[in-house]
């Protein structure tokens, strides 16, 4: 049985986004927690700010805004999001997972978001010890309180020049993802998976050679094709 790297995304990829992906979430937990003079004006800039970013409006401009917002923001606050967050992994996604690294496939998780949000949800699914790496974009800490951010891949390119740091194949590496960040990824991979859990993006990208599914289980089918 052949054995692969299996590159995911995190975000709208192994957490569903139901409708805020883990650092909308976030942002929208630690406005509920301003009760500062204005606060309800911060309350709103940042709502308007989630708004603009699920619609892909604004890019690089969403992650200052973030950061600028969670400033300040209790690290304790991180664990009370993120343990609400994973109960979105449902069981057969999790038993997925965790039987393609029991296969002996490599497991690596980058993403253009948050990886202290992406370990937090993973460790509280139980599925950590599945991925040899996580990578993201990291919080910057002081006296438990998040004071920046270190951005390590604030853009879908920087996950491909990680894959080459890396030293991957791209005939033997599956790039799972869904969408925008993924798109240098998989175009890069011999084996690129998208998954489409609402059904509207398999037209929004039918002019790239791209393995469409609805669901993480399925792709269990897809990797035995490349097996043989």
């Amino acid at each position: 049985m052949k054995k692969f790297a299996i590159v995911w995304d995190f975000d709208g990829t192994i957490l569903p986004l139901e409708p805020f992906d883990s650092e909308q979430s976030l942002l929208i937990h630690g406005m509920d927690r301003v009760e500062k003079p204005f606060g309800w004006l911060k309350k709103g800039c940042a709502r308007a700010i989630i708004y603009a970013d699920r619609r892909e409006w604004l890019r690089k401009i969403f992650k200052r805004s973030y950061i600028h917002f969670l400033k300040g923001l209790p690290v304790s606050v991180l664990d009370e999001v993120c343990r609400r967050l994973a109960e979105k992994i449902t069981h057969v996604d999790r038993q997925t997972i965790r039987a393609l690294k029991h296969d002996g496939h490599t497991m690596l998780l980058l993403s253009c978001g948050t990886a202290d949000l992406s370990e937090r949800i993973l460790t509280f699914a139980e599925l950590r010890d599945c991925f040899n790496l996580i990578e993201g974009n990291r919080f910057e800490f002081d006296e438990n309180r998040i004071k920046g951010m270190d951005l390590r891949l604030p853009d879908p390119k920087d996950k491909l020049h990680m894959v080459h740091t890396l030293s991957l194949s791209p005939d033997r590496t599956i790039v799972v993802g869904d969408g925008y960040t993924d798109l240098p990824l998989l175009n890069w991979s011999a084996m690129p998976i998208l998954i489409d859990r609402s059904g509207k993006k398999e037209k929004q990208f039918s002019a790239h050679n791209f393995y469409f599914i609805t669901a993480i289980p399925q792709l269990k089918n897809i990797i035995k094709k490349f097996q043989h």
